[in-house]
């Protein structure tokens, strides 16, 4: 739920609040997307495995939090250099 200046709210499906929260902060999603995909590729490669189970999910958890850690930082430096070095006004 949102609220608009007039404190009327508004609802909104799940497509609009990821739309705009994917307008807000990009990186964000694509670390979403990425956690996603590794996810798929560990289902995909669990089949195939050649080593124990607790050491291939040990490995897989790693990757994706590290991912997932990857993009939001890179995300938070692009804001970061968005808003204090090329001094974007409508930044927040």
């Amino acid at each position: 739920m949102a609220t608009t200046d007039n404190d009327t709210i508004i609802d909104q499906t799940l497509s609009e609040r990821l739309m705009e929260k994917g307008r807000k902060s990009p990186f964000l999603v694509a670390s979403l997307i990425s956690l996603a995909g590794i996810c798929g590729y560990g289902a995909y490669g669990f089949r195939k495995k050649k080593i124990s189970t607790q050491l291939y999910l040990l490995q897989l958890r790693v990757v994706a939090q590290g991912t997932a850690i990857a993009c939001l930082t890179i995300g938070m430096g692009y804001h970061m250099i968005k808003k204090y070095i090329l001094h974007d006004e409508k930044e927040p």
